[in-house]
């Protein structure tokens, strides 16, 4: 039983990784704050830092003011699943756990605008 909950377990957190895997972001246009959502779309932290850096922004000024999509950091992570850029935000990203049947996955292309 164990060992089927393992498996189980898995599966689901390899299913979570493709699916993200399979999904494109790209900018809609050239503004710091798509810039600063392609970033946080990356779901790398290190990414998102030097975006910061570059912008010359603060975490703690993006953190409520940055929309993506016309979403919060929060949203936007959570129906993404970006949470590694999210924990460096410190925002509460809130995961789903679902089975999609990876045969039939296609790849996704999100368009992302950030807030002007």
């Amino acid at each position: 039983m164990k060992v089927l909950a393992a498996a189980l377990i898995s599966t689901t957190l390899f299913a979570s990784v493709n699916a993200s895997a399979d999904t494109q972001f790209v900018a809609a246009d050239n503004s710091p704050g798509t810039e600063l959502c392609i970033a946080f779309a990356s779901n790398k932290p290190l990414e998102m830092k030097k975006a910061i850096k570059e912008n010359r922004v603060r975490k703690f000024q993006i953190d409520d003011k940055l929309t993506c999509n016309d979403m919060s950091l929060a949203k936007f992570a959570s129906m993404y699943g970006l949470n590694r850029t999210g924990n460096y935000m410190n925002l509460d990203v809130k995961t789903s756990t679902s089975i999609q049947d990876l045969a039939m996955a296609k790849k996704q292309i999100i368009y992302v605008s950030g807030s002007k």
